[in-house]
């Protein structure tokens, strides 16, 4: 009986899983679409960018946002939010897929089958790398978009002594990758109880 609802919840998970790399390949592409077009396009988009938050103050900017904003630096900023999106989600699939071959042998109702523990393990290493470059592009979009503003052209100079900016990394990827690996260890000690118990019968 458990088996049986262990085979049908994998089922389940596998076919949601499915869908949700369809959702990365789609945000894949569409991405791509807009890399070119950001290119090309950037400066009629940007014109439409006249407002600034600071925490849960927002700011609706008047006039050309050319006098207050770097277009050069603003669409280098979307182009490296967009390739970060790209690397994101191409990380997001390929966990997605490890996902789905862990399902495999729980699908037939063997959750301890050989190799699911090496599987896990590439699962928290595909998380750690995936979250490193998501979280290093992350930042390096936000220190194109902080050059873009003309800080002290939107406030008044003379009151400021210095402008700095405070950049940070989120670390729940190394979090993630440790649970992982942990879990990878567990998997390893199911698989060798699995191999008994097979031996024994």
């Amino acid at each position: 009986m458990e088996n049986t609802k262990l085979m049908r919840s994998a089922g389940v998970m596998d076919r949601l899983l499915k869908i949700l790399q369809g959702f990365a390949v789609a945000g894949v592409i569409v991405c791509v679409i807009f890399i070119p077009l950001t290119a090309i396009l950037g400066e009629k988009i940007i014109a439409n960018a006249s407002r600034l938050q600071f925490g849960v103050l927002d700011l609706t900017l008047a006039g050309d946002p050319a006098a207050w904003l770097d277009i050069p630096n603003i669409k280098t900023c979307i182009i490296v939010m967009l390739i970060g999106t790209i690397l994101a989600a191409a990380a997001a699939w390929y966990c997605l897929r490890v996902l789905r071959e862990i399902l495999a042998p729980m699908k037939g109702g063997t959750p301890f089958a050989a190799g699911v523990a090496d599987k896990v393990r590439k699962l928290g290493w595909a998380v750690l790398i995936g979250g490193a470059i998501t979280e290093i592009g992350h930042m390096i979009s936000e220190i194109f978009e902080v050059r873009a503003y003309r800080v002290r052209e939107l406030l008044n100079a003379e009151a400021f002594a210095s402008v700095s900016y405070d950049y940070s990394i989120n670390l729940w990827f190394v979090v993630t990758a440790l649970i992982l690996f942990f879990l990878s260890y567990i998997f390893r000690s199911g698989e060798a109880l699995q191999k008994e118990s097979d031996e024994t019968l």
